[in-house]
């Protein structure tokens, strides 16, 4: 029986060994290099996953709560804004998912089921927020560079559809996670990891779908972001900082996965046989595709903070918003409450202009 190169791997984990693998489909327990765990991996790692769910989820809950609830026109950019927190957000809750796994050595305690789910929400959510980077870096290249010719593509129903189609893009893409992720036996057989199927096919795809949804987008942001940073000195201040505000979250995005990019295409590369690498590189590869995954996923929860950090407008709109609905609540309970006179002047005090004030 002829063997073949092959690694398991689980995407969202870092546990990673090197077998044979025979043409029939079946692995053979030999290990062809020796695989060592990144020191002190399961309990930092886990430790940075908890970290950005923590900070993700109110963050990026915050800004969906308040874009989606802002009443009257909303930029064109905030489209995207919203977009993005959304698809932001539903990373960071599977992040608890996949530190409790990493913590137990890359063994998947949550069954089958939510292994896929789990999958391919963490694919959907990474591509549609490449995706969606990539549309709101054009819209900034159109809004600078084309302010006239491209005023009939920059609207809110074409900005919509560009989301939409993002969005439905990335859930294609996400759809191998979900059929053809699932238990794997763990490599001691003392338990399963959530991984793919070992098949070459499924490499080449999955080569594809990263050059595709993550490859293509960063080249699109990249070339927008050179274009248009020619052009800032001669746009308004305003205008200017926005653009700047944008850079840096595309600029975070970019440094966050493009290092997860790189070294997973070398991954795939390897895993066909088409970039053979003696074990010292593929320990290194190991090594360094954990620490890339640790950046790429931290990058969930960064946006909200460069919101509040450089732009001055959403840290005021924040403000206003949390005050607006705050007395939206308040003249809700003063209504409920006037049904009774003395209710009310024992909920709002004796003066009767604490009520008008609060809602402002």
């Amino acid at each position: 029986m002829q063997f073949t190169e092959a690694w398991s791997h689980s995407w969202g984990t870092t546990s990673w060994d090197y077998y044979y693998y025979s043409g029939s489909g079946s692995l053979d327990p030999i290990e062809l290099c020796p695989a060592w765990d990144l020191p002190y991996g399961h309990a930092i790692i886990p430790a940075l996953y908890l970290a950005a769910f923590a900070v993700g989820l109110p963050g990026n809950a915050f800004v969906v709560w308040l874009l989606s609830g802002q009443r009257g026109p909303r930029r064109l950019v905030d489209t995207f804004v919203l977009h993005l927190a959304t698809a932001d957000l539903g990373f960071v809750l599977t992040l608890p998912l996949w530190a409790a796994a990493e913590a137990r050595g890359g063994l998947w305690p949550f069954g089958d089921g939510l292994c896929k789910l789990s999958s391919f929400a963490l694919a959907a959510t990474r591509c549609a927020g490449a995706l969606l980077l990539a549309g709101m870096s054009m819209d900034r290249y159109l809004a600078v560079g084309r302010p006239l010719s491209a005023r009939p593509l920059r609207n809110p129903c074409c900005v919509r559809a560009a989301c939409c189609g993002a969005w439905t893009a990335a859930f294609l893409a996400a759809l191998p996670a979900l059929l053809y992720r699932g238990l794997q036996p763990s490599p001691d057989g003392v338990g399963s990891q959530c991984a793919e199927e070992p098949s070459d096919a499924l490499q080449g795809l999955g080569l594809l779908l990263l050059l595709l949804t993550l490859a293509l987008p960063l080249a699109v942001t990249l070339a927008c972001y050179c274009r248009v940073s020619r052009r800032l000195p001669r746009v308004g201040r305003a205008r200017s900082n926005s653009l700047r505000i944008i850079f840096a979250v595309e600029s975070v995005f970019v440094g966050s996965w493009l290092p997860f990019g790189v070294l997973r295409a070398i991954f795939h590369l390897a895993r066909l046989r088409a970039l053979p690498l003696p074990c010292e590189l593929l320990l290194a590869l190991r090594w360094g595709l954990a620490i890339a995954t640790c950046l790429a996923f931290v990058n969930s929860c960064a946006n909200p903070v460069i919101y509040l950090l450089l732009d001055r407008s959403f840290r005021a709109r924040a403000r206003f918003g949390v005050c607006t609905r705050a007395g939206r609540q308040v003249r809700r309970i003063s209504s409920a409450s006037s049904l009774s006179r003395d209710d009310s002047s024992v909920f709002w005090g004796r003066s009767p202009k604490v009520n008008s004030a609060s809602a402002w």
